[in-house]
């Protein structure tokens, strides 16, 4: 090679970088470069926006997210969920998004059957459980925001929703050009399986929206011109409005579901996961796993090892999204020392190889979720099965079944009885801190010193707005005015 094709080839992409969904955090805990997220085949134009917003498959996941990736992640109910943005996929370059690209966030929500290309991405049945525009008090776009966290944002998995598969779609748009009719929109998806009781998000029908189709182009939020002084607020963010299912059936509290018409046995359906990360797994790239080759006691035993090794390693590469293959090149560390090994006639293996998987660093601490659905007090609904737990099982799985009240394709033949959770008086006050945004009633969950907000409002969320903290506030599970 060239001493000057060499020093271009240490630079960064000569490409126009813009932002890109990279990596998956739940409850605080990176899940890994690409593990579970549904990432753009091309590295060189993985950061660029959508195009066009209208009519096309891509607004679901993004470029190349109809195809499922190997892995989904499994996350409780409630759950806090960070995505990290980058400029640059493989973080070869810091920062999250050019300062100029500023407009809103959203994260939507779609529930699957399977995580399998049967069971498309694009199409109805999405719902928006979070957004945040332009924020008054402080003069900044909820991008802006994401620049300052170093490309990271925490919303809450809604605490109502059944056990299954679901898709969690973080959407940005940038309005430095949608006054001239060009809006940029960025948006992929992780796979994740909720664990519990399984049932369906019962999603209002002014709430629920096919993607693509969430957006027109003459939407207001999407020509708004950011430049104009004083804007033009409020600023309508575009897409439906928030829904966010926190409400819990009855027998929540026990795990089960209650089936109307039945003789007071309990009638469950339990998913259970498949696609998480298996066991045996050593070294893990994205959504590649390394494993080990079979012992062997003879030279040829050991060359046949040797392939095997570097067979996996070739997957590994093949396989790698735009966020890199460090872990690929750690792999092949273990690859070496098997045919050293073997050139050196030591036929007793595998060796023992220490693999230290590479990942990105964390850009900064991740913040805290910065409010249930942005803040809005009408997300409100239920989901037609109690929130119960289960065991991920790590092998490839399928829904289990007790008793007869569901049909074959896992929902239930009638609707659970649901009750509205009432306050119990002062005499048995809540004990337990809310972890996901959700309190009073049957919950018992307090608000107290909650993320959240400290107010519990008689909705059964908290918050601090004067929605949460007004007429009908549970002063039982947290503070009044």
């Amino acid at each position: 090679m060239r001493p000057s094709t060499f020093i271009l080839a240490l630079l960064p992409p000569l490409t126009s970088a813009h932002t890109v969904f990279t990596t998956l955090f739940i409850n605080d805990v990176n899940q890994g470069d690409g593990t579970c997220v549904r990432m753009p085949r091309d590295g060189p134009t993985s950061t660029s926006p959508i195009r066009p917003i209208t009519d096309n498959p891509d607004m679901a996941c993004g470029r190349d997210g109809l195809l499922p990736v190997p892995f989904t992640c499994p996350a409780s109910a409630g759950a806090k969920l960070t995505f990290e943005f980058r400029e640059y996929a493989d973080a070869s370059v810091p920062g999250a998004i050019d300062p100029s690209h500023k407009g809103p966030c959203a994260v939507y929500l779609k529930q699957v059957a399977n995580m399998t290309a049967s069971d498309r991405a694009d199409g109805d049945g999405w719902f928006k459980i979070w957004e945040s525009g332009y924020d008054v008090s402080t003069g900044r776009w909820c991008t802006e925001k994401l620049t300052e966290a170093g490309g990271l944002l925490s919303v809450a998995l809604p605490g109502g929703l059944p056990g299954g598969y679901f898709l969690v779609r973080p959407e940005l748009v940038a309005l430095q050009q949608a006054d001239k009719g060009d809006p940029q929109l960025y948006a992929g998806c992780a796979q994740l399986f909720v664990p519990g009781v399984a049932g369906v998000v019962e999603v209002p029908a002014d709430r629920r929206v096919a993607i693509p189709g969430h957006v027109s182009g003459d939407d207001e939020g999407l020509t708004f011109n950011i430049y104009q002084q004083p804007l033009a607020l409020p600023y309508p963010i575009p897409g439906p409005r928030v829904f966010f299912p926190v409400g819990r059936t009855a027998g929540a509290a026990a795990g089960v579901v209650k089936v109307p018409g039945s003789s007071g046995g309990a009638a469950v359906q339990t998913q259970t996961q498949g696609g998480a990360v298996p066991a045996g797994c050593l070294l893990k790239n994205a959504n590649w796993c390394g494993f080990e080759v079979g012992a062997y006691s003879d030279e040829d035993g050991c060359w046949r090892a040797s392939e095997e090794c570097w067979a996996q390693g070739k997957k590994c590469y093949d396989s790698a999204p735009p966020t890199g293959s460090a872990n690929c090149k750690v792999w092949e560390g273990k690859c070496k020392g098997i045919q050293e090994a073997c050139q050196g006639k030591r036929f007793e293996g595998p060796p023992r190889a220490e693999l230290v998987a590479v990942e990105a660093a964390v850009p900064g601490v991740i913040p805290p979720v910065e409010g249930v659905a942005g803040g809005s007090e009408e997300a409100e609904g239920t989901a037609s099965a109690a929130l119960g737990t289960s065991t991920p099982n790590p092998s490839m799985g399928t829904s289990t079944t007790s008793g007869s009240a569901s049909t074959a394709t896992g929902e239930y033949a009638s609707k659970p009885t649901e009750v509205a959770p009432e306050a119990p008086d002062d005499s048995c006050p809540a004990e337990v801190l809310s972890k996901d945004g959700t309190c009073g009633g049957d919950l018992g969950q307090t608000c107290s010193g909650s993320e959240f907000g400290g107010c519990c409002s008689r909705y059964g969320r908290c918050g601090s707005t004067r929605l949460h903290c007004g007429c009908g506030c549970q002063s039982a599970f947290g503070q009044c005015n």
